[in-house]
């Protein structure tokens, strides 16, 4: 009976290691074996991507540079003499003509002296015709003829000079030109050569922008140039080179270039900065990209490029497509599209949008909405 029990027992516990045995089996070596065989042999997931494809533009060479506004011609509008001021004849900011009357400096102590002066010279006239009519006949001599003429040319030359002084108490405008802010009032003393208000001829106006000697031999005079400005974003302003500088900076290795842009409604003002562009040279074919679709790096612009699966793997469908990583040499950036110098053939497809899901050798399908819902356009049926 012992010896039955045993048995059982043996029996029992071969079957429980038996059965153990196989689920251990089962659960650490042929099921993850299985797994590990279905996610070798899945297929490589597939990302949704936006592309487009690299186009050829006539591209016209430019030369971009940041300037500096200048008058044609400005200057401090300041007395010769000084005075105090007795009358103002114009309103700050106003545009003014040549020979307009801008200011005037009290005269009356220069008009009074001159009137008597005046006297004096009209009396010196008289008695210097009595005496040559007495010389005439031998009753005066020559000498009192002198001193008398020499009297009468004093007094005039008195007359000249404060008629002079009286003419620099009037301050009119030299040239057509806008003015500035007027930082003085009636009863105000104004000495010689203390600054009134400032007058510029803004029409056209003078844009100065430093190029490299690279950019220099490109240079010409009439060459077209566009402006643009903070203050009126989206508005392009027209002009012209009209020269160089001499000679180039020591310190910078630059040359100046000035530019000629028509100003009639005065919104330019000498001080504002300005993107200026220049026009250099003959349209050139180039091949564009999307800026979008640049990765710009320190070790190296890179573009995705969509290319059929079947390139790397003949097994591949024809409608298979994967990702190609590739380096690329860009050169100017305009209006959101990037010349593409090297690494980019014409009518390749680029990714545009997605990048930030794939990779070198990532399957990938083509959806151009995914980039119009970016941007809250709505696609046109």
């Amino acid at each position: 009976m012992r010896t039955r029990r045993t048995l059982y027992f043996a029996i029992a516990t071969l079957v429980l290691g038996g059965i153990g045995a196989i689920v251990y089996l089962w659960s650490f070596v042929l099921l993850p074996s299985f797994i590990a065989e279905s996610i070798k042999s899945a297929p490589p997931p597939t990302e949704t991507v936006s592309a487009e494809e690299a186009r050829n533009e006539n591209w016209q060479p430019r030369i971009a540079a940041i300037g500096t506004l200048t008058a044609t011609d400005g200057i401090d509008i300041a007395p010769q003499v000084g005075g105090v001021v007795d009358m103002i004849a114009f309103e700050s900011g106003k545009t003014v003509r040549k020979g307009e009357l801008l200011l005037r400096l009290d005269f009356a102590a220069e008009a009074a002296e001159m009137r008597s002066i005046t006297a004096q010279l009209v009396n010196a006239e008289a008695d210097l015709a009595r005496r040559e009519s007495l010389a005439a006949k031998g009753y005066a001599p020559r000498s009192q003829i002198d001193e008398l003429r020499s009297q009468r040319d004093s007094l005039q030359a008195s007359v000249d000079r404060l008629r002079a002084i009286i003419a620099q108490k009037f301050i009119y405008a030299p040239w057509d030109g806008r003015l500035g802010l007027r930082n003085l009032s009636i009863g105000s003393y104004v000495a010689a050569g203390q600054r009134v208000v400032w007058l510029q001829h803004v029409d056209p106006i003078f844009a100065d922008f430093a190029v490299t000697e690279e950019e220099y031999g490109r240079i010409a005079a009439e060459q077209k140039v566009t402006a643009r400005f903070n203050a009126w974003p989206g508005e392009v302003f027209t002009g012209k080179v009209v020269t160089t500088d001499a000679r180039m900076s020591d310190a910078s290795r630059m040359i100046t270039v000035r530019a000629e842009i028509a100003n009639p409604d005065g919104r330019l003002l000498p001080g504002m900065y300005a993107n200026v562009e220049v026009a250099a040279g003959t349209p050139a074919a180039v091949i564009t990209v999307p800026q979008t679709a640049v990765t710009f790096s320190l070790y190296g612009d890179n573009v995705f490029v969509v290319v059929p699966a079947s390139k790397s793997d003949p097994k591949a469908k024809p409608d298979d497509l994967v990702i190609e990583r590739r380096f690329v040499k860009v050169g100017e950036i305009r209006e959101g599209r990037v010349a593409v110098r090297d690494g980019i053939n014409l009518g390749e497809r680029v990714v545009t949008a997605g990048q930030n899901k794939i990779d070198q050798g990532s399957h990938v399908v083509v959806n151009n909405s995914i980039a119009l819902q970016a941007t809250g356009e709505t696609e046109l049926q």
